[in-house]
Formats: C-alpha cells, structure tokens, sequence
C-alpha cells in the first residue's frame, strides 16, 4: 500500500504539469510513450511475438498514433496512413514468419499498436478541445471516483460477485456503488465549473455522462482483465510500482474517454447545450 500512496503522488505530481502548465508537445511525447510501452507490455507479457520484429513495429504505430490524433481537428490522412504502413508491415511478418505471427497474435498487434492508443487519444483531444483544461479532468475523476467507491461500497454492502472469472473481488454491490459517486462527482464537478469558471454546462449531461462513463470506465477495467486472465498474468508490467503497467493503471479511461469526447466536444455543441 505505501508503494502505491508514492507511485500515485508522484504521478499526480507529474501529470499536473504536463497538463495545463508545459507545452502541449510534452504531453503528447508523454501519451506516446506510454502507448508504446503499452504495446510492448500487452505484447511481450501475454507471450506473443518476443524479441520479434512484429513487437517493434507495434510500439513505434503505438508511439505514432497520439500524435497524429491528438487535436479535435486532425485530419484523417496521417491516422490513416499510419494504419496502412502498420497493416502492410505487420502482414509481412505474417506472411514471411507464419510459424511464429500467426492470425491470433496479428490481432493482439492490432489491439496493442492500433486500436488502444486510438481510443486513449480521445484524451489529448479533450485536452487541445474548446475549453480543454477545465474539461479534461472530467473522465479521469469520473473513473477515479467510480474505481474507488466501488472498492468502498464492495468492502461494505458487496455479496454478488460481478466478474467472478474475470475479477473475483469485485461486486454488483460495488458496481452500482461506484456508478452512484459517479454521477454525483460529475454534478459536482459541472457545478464548479459554472461557479468557479463560468462554463455551463447542462445537469442532465453530467448525469448522463456519469452513468455512461462509470459503467465504461468499468467495462474497461474488466476487458484488459480478461486478456491478462486468458494469458495467465497478473500485471502488464511494473512501470508504476504497486500498481503495474500501463494497461493496469489506465484501462478504466479506455472506454470512458472517448464516450465523453463524444458527447461534450460533438453531440452537446450540436444541440445547443
């Protein structure tokens, strides 16, 4: 627990900065890295492709894909060809290394080069979006709250397991515990942005993002979870010590980020809110 309390502080202490105080460029080299690293861990830890080339590959389109999405109005064609560049080299492993890329671990690559870095870039998006900096933290409390008070609730009230495969201490109980805290830190936060910074934003979207995003945030909690169960893993890695790797610690946001993106940079805006 004391090693976690440090890792967390530490990169609280890290994040801040980077997020609304150095220039946006550090943020993304930072976005980028981890998504390589993340493609690194999900690749090496589930057993696929060691020391091959694929591996390398995968880390550079996962370093790549941040910055080619990191603004609202990014045009598609560099997304674009780094997709084909990847799709175009990871088939040639296949075709040219059948024995050791197979089909099934073409599919991880994808996942771990492509398709995650894509939607966790929703979070730089946010980020260089009208009104960015006060919107940004909105995902991130809203999977912290929920991740927190469904331990909490689950510890108090929790009898029906919810994943018990997946993840055998977690709780219907602490589920909708952690989906109620939610909602009421959306609200929350809705508030302060009007009081405090005279963005107003509608209630019945905070409470509606707060239901969508806590049950995506846990959906994605569960999701990178069944790929380290089926691969016999604990953690993806160690990067953060107490609390493992990249897909340990920022699997809620998967889901959540992109969901929010939706609704506050382009369905709110279409509707007038």
């Amino acid at each position: 627990m004391k090693t976690r309390v440090i890792t967390a502080i530490v990169a609280i202490g890290l994040f801040i900065p980077l997020l609304f105080f150095l220039p946006t460029v550090c943020l993304t080299a930072v976005c980028g890295g981890m998504m390589a690293v993340g493609a690194w861990e999900l690749l090496y830890a589930t057993g696929s492709c060691p020391k091959h080339p694929f591996l390398y590959i995968s880390c550079a389109a996962a370093f790549l894909v941040p910055w080619v999405l990191s603004r609202p109005d990014a045009p598609l064609w560099p997304f674009l060809t780094v997709c084909a560049l990847y799709m175009m080299a990871a088939f040639a492993c296949g075709v040219f290394d059948h024995e050791h890329i197979t089909y099934d671990m073409l599919g991880k690559g994808f996942l771990a080069a492509i398709i995650l870095p894509l939607c966790f870039s929703s979070f730089l998006r946010i980020r260089n979006g009208d009104n960015g900096t006060l919107l940004v933290l909105m995902p991130w409390v809203t999977v912290w709250v929920c991740d927190s008070f469904a331990l909490f609730t689950g510890m108090a009230f929790g009898k029906h397991k919810l994943a018990p495969y997946v993840s055998p201490k977690k709780t219907v109980e602490g589920s909708v515990g952690g989906l109620v805290f939610a909602v009421l830190a959306c609200i929350l936060y809705t508030v302060v942005l009007d009081k405090a910074f005279s963005l107003s934003l509608p209630l019945w979207s905070a409470v509606l993002y707060g239901i969508v995003g806590s049950t995506a945030g846990q959906i994605g909690d569960l999701s990178l979870s069944v790929i380290k169960r089926g691969a016999g893993i604990k953690d993806y890695g160690n990067l953060f010590p107490g609390h493992g790797g990249v897909w340990d610690r920022f699997d809620s946001i998967l889901f959540a980020a992109p969901l929010f993106e939706l609704l506050y940079l382009h369905i709110l805006p279409r509707i007038g809110g």
